[in-house]
């Protein structure tokens, strides 16, 4: 503080010192009394720019610290105080026209005032910006780093001055944007109170989708991100209308931060596309198009065929074997809270999971459920107990309540008595799958395990022939 104060203190001192020295031999001088004249007027001159460096440095040392200190440590904007400095400086301007000069302060304020009108009217944009740049600095509705939306446009506030504000987008697009806009428009500040935000989404679906049914497929694709499953505000849907394609949909989430949305946006929407296709959905379009479309839908397979054919369990099935035990199949709605299957409990059928979110728990040796995964959409689970009766290995209950297809042990037993061999096909498969796991599980302990490929693929053959009473 006093290495900012003693310079300019030091400057008026000398001036002052000079000007009255000065004063005081003037009169002894021999020079021309117009000389004499200006070298006073320029020492006045000097005099009151050290005068007015003196307080604007006082005010910016000792009074806006204050002020902040007041404010609970906010520092005062830089705007006002570059205006607070202007103020003083044209205070000493019209000073200094007054005694130095010997100029009329009224006819100043008169002459001036008529030339800030005609100025002001000139440039009243550029005036409307900085004055509202003043306001927004002294109410601080944003800080530099927030991320807002005005005028439709979206961005980091990355800078603020006298005129306008710099945006920078999730694109590094630099967007400027004038502080009378701002202050004349209705703007969104995504990073407060705090940067958790609600974004929604908007979507059409077929007017044969239920209420229950589209609240599955939108919940769960935002239940299937757990970031944002975590949150402790859920996500919400509602309908929003009806239109010429089906009923409109409304899907409300809470997004983490704004720079994030727009992956975090193509996720839902991956979910709801994938959660469509596994329900056997299409989004809608016009009905004058529809008919156009209609004839091409009857030669594509079933949601539930299509869903067979992901797991490698069922490579070996040939299409019309797929068909015969998606026909056999049967669905039902799994309530939220509800347990599918419990560990250890004996099973003979598999699970599709058409619509909905289901969680993964195993049983620890404390007695405690560990959860230790999900299941979205479109996964199978269960194959094992429905090709061998192999008891569950985990717990599974739905998240949410969820659309599931089981397949039993009578429409594989027919599969197996058309095609016998078949059996083998499938024990050199899920042999195959076993050994993949026990090799993850080796490397992740880091235990060295031999695994007899043959002996596997025969021990898994024998447990389904045995399971299906069928000759070895």
């Amino acid at each position: 503080m006093v290495l900012r104060l003693g310079f300019p203190l030091a400057l008026l001192a000398v001036m002052v010192v000079v000007r009255l020295r000065w004063e005081a031999q003037a009169w002894a001088s021999q020079w021309d009394a117009a000389i004499l004249e200006s070298i006073e007027t320029g020492l006045a001159i000097g005099q009151w720019i050290a005068t007015g460096w003196m307080i604007n440095r006082m005010v910016a040392t000792l009074v806006w610290p204050l002020v902040a200190r007041r404010n609970g440590g906010t520092p005062v904007p830089k705007m006002l105080a570059d205006l607070v400095s202007v103020l003083v400086w044209l205070g000493l301007a019209l000073l200094l026209s007054s005694l130095v000069f010997h100029q009329s302060l009224t006819a100043l304020l008169a002459t001036s005032t008529v030339a800030l009108g005609v100025v002001g009217f000139a440039l009243r944009e550029l005036i409307s910006d900085f004055f509202a740049g003043i306001a927004l600095s002294v109410e601080r509705p944003f800080s530099i780093g927030d991320w807002i939306e005005v005028d439709n446009i979206a961005g980091r506030v990355v800078d603020m001055n006298w005129r306008a504000v710099r945006l920078s987008t999730t694109d590094d697009v630099a967007i400027i944007v004038p502080n009378g806009n701002i202050a004349a428009e209705t703007f969104r500040n995504y990073s407060r109170p705090n940067t958790w935000f609600r974004d929604e989404i908007r979507l059409a679906l077929p007017f044969d989708v239920t209420t229950h049914q589209g609240q599955r497929i939108l919940l769960s694709a935002v239940t299937q991100i757990p970031e944002l499953a975590a949150h402790h505000r859920k996500p919400s849907v509602t309908i929003d209308g009806y239109d010429d394609r089906g009923i409109l949909w409304r899907l409300l989430y809470w997004a983490p931060d704004f720079e994030r949305l727009s992956s975090l946006r193509f996720a839902v929407h991956s979910n709801i596309l994938r959660n469509l296709h596994m329900s056997g959905l299409r989004l809608p379009v016009p009905i004058e198009e529809i008919r156009v479309m209609r004839s091409t839908l009857g030669s594509e397979l079933g949601s539930i065929e299509r869903m067979l054919r992901t797991s490698p369990v069922f490579s070996a099935l040939t299409d019309e074997e797929l068909s015969l035990l998606a026909q056999s199949a049967s669905q039902r709605i799994a309530t939220m809270g509800k347990p599918i299957l419990h560990q250890g409990e004996p099973g003979s059928s598999l699970f599709l999971l058409n619509e909905g979110m289901l969680c993964v728990s195993v049983e620890m040796a404390t007695g405690e459920q560990t959860q230790v995964g999900q299941i979205a959409p479109g996964h199978i689970f269960g194959e094992m107990s429905l090709l061998t009766g192999a008891p569950r290995g985990a717990t599974v209950v739905p998240a949410l309540d969820s659309l599931i297809t089981e397949i039993g042990k009578d429409s594989m037993a027919e599969l197996l008595v058309r095609r016998p061999q078949l059996a083998e096909s499938l024990s050199r498969i899920l042999a195959e799958r076993q050994g993949q796991t026990a090799a993850r599980m080796a490397a992740e302990t880091n235990d060295v395990e031999h695994c007899d490929d043959q002996g596997a693929t025969r021990l898994m053959l024998g447990r389904i022939r045995s399971f299906f009473n069928m000759p070895g």
